[in-house]
């Protein structure tokens, strides 16, 4: 694992991390899939990379007392800290990611922003395999102003909807904190799925009034009967099963989903297909699931039980 780190810190997100790792970089494979200015290989926070790898190297530290996975778990945490925008968010990669805009928003898609900030509190707070001389004093001193530049950010960016705070988009502008879209099907959009982790973030945090003011605003809207829809669950279409008349969203007593998409000026869900000039063309933006084609339909998670698990925890602590 060591060797396939990159000399920023980073790591890539391999879809076969476990075989990836099993051999020694061998000098001229590539690192990554995706680079930056000059060719240069990108680390990644997506699908849990660079994280993962921050936590496993600690852990062995923890147990082996290696200098060499420490001093690898500290070049993560310095990749992590630099790719930090100055506004508080992170990017998907680091460096910048050439001729392609959406990778280098503020990503809270897949939760990729709050595992880099559960990671940095774990480290904060010197939880294992956090504790002992794992980090650096500089890097300890560093984390809690990233931490709070991270919550400032996050105020920043909760979306308001008609006077009311809500919830938070997939990605957000950097600079403006603006709801941005990425892949073709992604549109801007206020996130059933992706707030529920920044929600979560934002309660483990000092309760000052702004933080309060937002969690009470994300917790309205999950509660709201508009963004609710009662009686139902995404059920996603069985491995090996091709029949492209299967609905994901079914009814069921007692459940209750939430859209992976609203409107951002409204409570309504909605999916996407992929764009009229995508190769090959999709169906856009649409408000029935069966109306986008099938390989969009199957092949993302349009909807699911996102608020049930926030809402009785917030009801548990007297939120």
């Amino acid at each position: 694992m060591i060797t396939w780190q990159m000399p920023h810190g980073g790591f890539w997100k391999w879809k076969n991390a476990t075989t990836v790792y099993k051999a020694a970089w061998n000098g001229k494979a590539a690192k990554a899939e995706w680079t930056g200015a000059q060719g240069v290989e990108l680390g990644t926070i997506d699908n849990g990379a660079t994280v993962s790898e921050l936590m496993f190297l600690a852990d062995v530290y923890s147990r082996t007392g290696d200098a060499s996975y420490r001093d690898a778990a500290r070049k993560a945490v310095d990749f992590l800290l630099k790719m930090q925008y100055g506004s508080g968010g992170w990017p998907q990669v680091y460096p910048a990611r050439t001729g392609t805009a959406y990778s280098n928003y503020v990503t809270f898609n897949d939760n990729a922003m709050a595992r880099v900030l559960i990671a940095l509190d774990q480290a904060a707070k010197q939880k294992e395999p956090f504790a002992s001389d794992l980090l650096t004093e500089a890097q300890r001193a560093s984390i809690p102003g990233a931490l709070d530049k991270a919550v400032d950010y996050i105020l920043r960016a909760q979306i308001v909807q008609q006077g009311r705070r809500t919830v938070w988009c997939a990605q957000h502008d950097p600079v403006t904190y603006e709801p941005r879209g990425a892949r073709s099907y992604e549109l801007p959009s206020k996130s059933g799925s992706e707030s529920v982790k920044v929600l979560a973030f934002l309660m483990t945090r000092p309760q000052t009034a702004a933080v309060k003011t937002a969690v009470q605003g994300a917790l309205a809207w999950y509660r709201s009967p508009a963004v609710q829809v009662a009686n139902t669950a995404y059920v996603g279409r069985p491995s090996g099963n091709t029949d492209d008349r299967y609905n994901p969203i079914q009814s069921k007593a007692g459940s209750t989903m939430w859209y992976r998409f609203y409107d951002l000026d409204a409570d309504t869900g909605f999916f996407s297909g992929r764009s009229a000039t995508d190769n090959p063309p999709g169906a856009g933006k649409r408000y029935n699931l069966m109306d986008i084609e099938a390989e969009r339909r199957y092949g993302y998670q349009w909807g699911g039980s996102y608020g049930t698990a926030i809402l009785k925890y917030a009801e548990s602590v007297g939120y």
